[in-house]
């Protein structure tokens, strides 16, 4: 395990939000090196709606709070950002007022030639303010396909942090693609899962009483419900499948109203990371129902590898990240999604179980956290 290091690592989410590979990465790199998580600065620009006042003053609360030791060599902060991301004035305000901050807390931590580690392109203004010894670029999403970004302005700090980072490494194929002609130094580097600690989350008895009252078969699906999710495709499922029941475990960025009367579907909401095994465990079928876009082209589901991990049948959208495990996935289109559930669920063995698990058992976070570590020296 590499150790002594200090890291500065700018994540596109808070460290309290969904685990996600910035969290999973940090946390064992953290064992024995010197982190500094500093929370995400926003992708969109805030309306005046109640969901974004909402964040923003959870943003000033924990704004106030300062840095926070979370775990281990691990400390969180969150920025005071403006992201309206593309106006000079502010990206310039972000910058200046930013990095001086950072640079105090690395003094206050004794960071000693901290090597940066940036999951955001819009963090590009700031890092180049801050004295590192190297840069990484960890790009595991195509951030200008979100919805509501500024597309030209972050493709534009995309292309400068390309072009800065001594090493950019990428989660998905369609990424290492589309960044190649701009970066230094690529790499593609693949998502992981802690198969261990996953399937030891089972191992302690847990009493869910939200979907232990569901009857089965159930088709399930863990993560954010956002507008990558297709929801019209579930109730047209559960509309076509009336015998099943559809559970949707995650917090939700969109309006739900419209399926929340249909019998058979279930929105479960967000739950501890140490409880969804339990919830996929209690799955019949997985589901990765995702929309076809550019976003979803250049996705490597993280939870394709959860699911993995306990053996389940997973149903998938048709996906280029998903080409080396399909000997072990149902993949089917929109339409014939409905199929596919009842595909995977009457054809599953123990046997096929045993090679899903199989599958991932040699790609931990640790392995790709230690990869990219030594990349850098």
């Amino acid at each position: 395990m590499i150790s002594g290091k200090s890291i500065i690592c700018f994540s596109s989410n808070d460290w309290t939000d969904i685990p996600s590979s910035k969290f999973h990465i940090m946390k064992h790199v953290g064992q024995s090196n010197l982190v500094l998580y500093v929370e995400t600065i926003g992708l969109r620009r805030p309306q005046f709606v109640s969901k974004d006042v909402r964040r923003a003053l959870t943003k000033l609360r924990k704004t106030c709070h300062w840095v926070k030791n979370v775990e281990n060599k691990i400390f969180t902060w969150s920025p005071p950002a403006i992201p309206y991301h593309g106006l000079a004035i502010v990206e310039w305000l972000n910058a200046r007022i930013l990095s001086m901050m950072i640079k105090r807390i690395v003094r206050r931590l004794a960071m000693k030639d901290p090597i940066i580690w940036a999951y955001m392109p819009n963090a590009i203004e700031i890092i180049e303010r801050i004295p590192s010894s190297k840069v990484i670029y960890h790009c595991i999403d195509d951030y200008a396909e979100f919805t509501d970004v500024p597309k030209a302005a972050f493709e534009k700090m995309e292309r400068k942090m390309l072009e800065r980072a001594d090493i950019t490494i990428v989660s998905a194929k369609k990424l290492y693609e589309n960044k190649r002609p701009y970066a230094r130094n690529i790499i593609y580097i693949p998502h992981g899962v802690n198969l261990t600690e996953f399937q030891g989350y089972l191992k302690e008895t847990l009493n869910i009483k939200d979907i232990d009252g569901i009857k089965s078969p159930i088709a399930g699906f863990i993560g954010r419900i956002a507008d990558w999710v297709d929801l019209p495709l579930i109730k047209r499922c559960a509309r076509e499948l009336p015998n099943w029941n559809f559970v949707l475990v995650g917090p939700s960025n969109v309006d739900l109203k419209s399926y929340l009367g249909i019998p058979n579907v279930h929105f479960l909401g967000k739950k501890d990371y140490k409880d969804i095994p339990h919830y996929i465990q209690r799955f019949d079928v997985c589901l990765m129902p995702f929309v076809s876009n550019a976003l979803v082209a250049s996705v490597n589901p993280l939870k394709m590898y959860e699911y993995l991990a306990l053996g389940k049948p997973i149903v998938t959208v048709p996906m280029d990240e998903v080409a080396d495990f399909a000997y072990l996935l149902t993949i089917a289109g929109p339409s014939n999604f409905s199929k596919g559930i009842e595909k995977a669920y009457e054809e599953d063995t123990e046997v096929k179980r045993v090679m899903r698990i199989e599958s991932v058992s040699g790609r931990s976070w640790g392995d790709v956290a230690e990869k990219i570590l030594g990349l850098v020296g």
